[in-house]
């Protein structure tokens, strides 16, 4: 069976659990071929798989790496215009393909083409709700206007939606939720959603102990800090930069690995007043994260889900204006196992109080530890790929 893989290419997230599900069916015996744009098209490939490039649609950011809403307002008919190019490029490479199921991760255009072709289709998605941000300073007119353009986008996606023949939450199972915030059901999708769990490409039980990990990293005694960013290029540059300079302001008793997320940087990693590592991209991701104590990020959907799944407390610095990752951290927090800083309002002083609560807490490293064990019964990959091959008659 041929599996045509099409998800968002912005950031890596999408592509990440995309390819997680991607490598189960491989190993099932099945094919598989990608479609997607951006930072994501150079990612798949340096799996090993082939990739069909799109066309990229892209937030506009400010300096400081937040979502310009204004001047991604401003792009709106190049976007309109990208994204009906998008759906004649997936329209195209899924009439020369002919695959069994197309799976689109929270792509609109792959979702419409597989509708046009009668292929069916998968969506994998954790954020249904669209929640646009708003100022502070805003008229009734600005509020009304924002509600009317969310609802407006919430049915036109909706109607796509209800037309794949399954909708995969890649999101825990309540009470352990992240993206709660952004998950509305109407009849047409509920009885079509299956929640997963979160889809990682390793899993804490495939690594060495906690111990020996740190050993070989070198870490001795001292706290382990892993600053991983999320979402485009500039995003996670901008906040990493941001970060790097304040935690080296602060003397912490602590070792501190930041990574750009930039798998084609070809940039050198560097030490910082011989405590802080500052690499482009890290191959050991997940070694590191299992062995660190604290984990600072911005709030994606991944991210978060990764850190839950290995046991560690988060510092989570999400900007004003990503309404998603606000929801995301604000559910980490509820359940004891985060604290939250807004961009915006970060200042070294806030920073190192945060990080010291965190690394102090007890309760909080239990917490993380106890939904760590909950959220370890699940079995995501295989359950996604058991749904998409039920479809795909595989």
């Amino acid at each position: 069976m041929l599996v045509y893989m099409a998800p968002c290419g912005i950031g890596l997230g999408h592509a990440a659990r995309s390819v997680a599900i991607a490598k189960e069916l491989v190993k099932r015996g099945h094919d598989v071929i990608f479609s997607t744009y951006g930072e994501a098209v150079n990612y798949v490939r340096r799996l090993g798989f082939r990739v069909l490039e799109s066309y990229a649609l892209e937030y506009e950011h400010k300096e400081d790496g937040s979502i310009d809403l204004e001047g991604t307002i401003a792009k709106g008919p190049k976007s309109l215009y990208l994204f009906c190019r998008q759906v004649g490029a997936e329209l195209y490479y899924t009439g020369v393909l002919s695959p069994d199921i197309v799976v689109s991760d929270s792509r609109l255009s792959s979702s419409l083409a597989a509708i046009m072709r009668g292929i069916p289709s998968v969506l994998v998605i954790n954020q249904l709700l669209i929640i646009l941000p708003l100022s502070e300073r805003r008229s009734e007119r600005v509020v009304r206007a924002k509600g009317f353009v969310e609802r407006l986008l919430l049915e036109m996606m909706a109607e796509v939606w209800k037309r794949s023949a399954r909708i995969i939450i890649p999101d825990f199972p309540p009470p352990y939720t992240i993206s709660k915030r952004n998950l509305l059901f109407n009849d047409d999708l509920a009885h079509k959603a299956v929640f997963t769990g979160p889809l990682i490409l390793k899993y804490p039980s495939e690594l060495p102990s906690r111990e020996t990990i740190r050993e070989e990293l070198g870490v001795g005694d001292a706290p382990l800090i892993l600053v991983s960013p999320s979402g485009s290029k500039s995003e996670k540059r901008a906040l990493a930069n941001k970060l790097v300079e304040m935690l080296a302001s602060i003397e912490l008793e602590a070792k501190v690995i930041v990574s750009y997320g930039d798998a084609l940087s070809a940039e050198r990693p560097r030490l910082i007043g011989g405590r802080i590592l500052v690499t482009p991209w890290l191959s050991n991701k997940y070694e590191v994260l299992k062995a660190a104590d604290l984990l600072i990020c911005h709030g994606g959907h991944t991210t978060l889900a990764e850190a839950m799944y290995y046991g560690v407390p988060m510092l989570i610095v999400p900007s004003k204006s990503h309404t998603e990752r606000l929801g995301n951290a604000k559910s980490m927090e509820e359940l004891g196992i985060a604290r939250v800083l807004v961009q915006e309002e970060l200042t070294p002083e806030s920073l190192e109080s945060a990080i010291r609560e965190l690394l102090q807490s007890e309760e909080v490293r239990e917490s993380a530890r106890r939904v760590a064990r909950e959220v370890s019964r699940l079995r995501a990959v295989e359950v996604a790929v058991d749904e998409i091959l039920k479809l795909g008659g595989g």
